[in-house]
């Protein structure tokens, strides 16, 4: 989830949440770079420490007494359907790449195989040129 929503679960400012993922009290994925740079939190680690300021007694700062906005809401569908499609994707580009390593995989065992089958099929003709007399094998015979 966004900076934004953990903050509002936890009723802190983003910049808190931020300072939480430096100090490493929050997992987050960073995602961009520069200006665009952003962080997705994990949802685990956040409830983790939702559970830890409870059972210390912080409680969050702001009124969280009114109920979600639909604005809000949709927001968090959002942000959901986003790492979903962001999950998908990454599943997919990884499952390309392990058809792409099992075919490579195959096509160098093959080669392997051909390659163990030509030494031995050398070595055999070396063996029998080797166990020729010295007359059959300057004469050719």
């Amino acid at each position: 989830m966004t900076t934004r929503v953990a903050a509002e679960a936890l009723g802190v400012d983003p910049r808190t949440i931020r300072t939480y993922i430096r100090r490493g009290m929050l997992k987050a994925r960073v995602e961009g770079e520069g200006v665009g740079k952003a962080y997705s939190v994990d949802i685990d680690s956040l409830q983790a420490l939702r559970d830890a300021r409870n059972t210390s007694g912080k409680r969050p700062q702001k009124n969280r007494e009114k109920s979600a906005s639909a604005e809000d809401l949709a927001e968090l569908i959002r942000d959901l359907t986003s790492q979903v499609v962001e999950a998908s994707t990454e599943a997919a580009d990884l499952r390309a790449r392990l058809q792409l390593t099992e075919q490579t995989q195959s096509s160098l065992e093959e080669e392997a195989r051909a390659l163990r089958d030509e030494r031995d099929r050398l070595r055999a003709e070396l063996e029998a040129e080797r166990s020729k007399g010295f007359w059959a094998r300057l004469f050719g015979g």
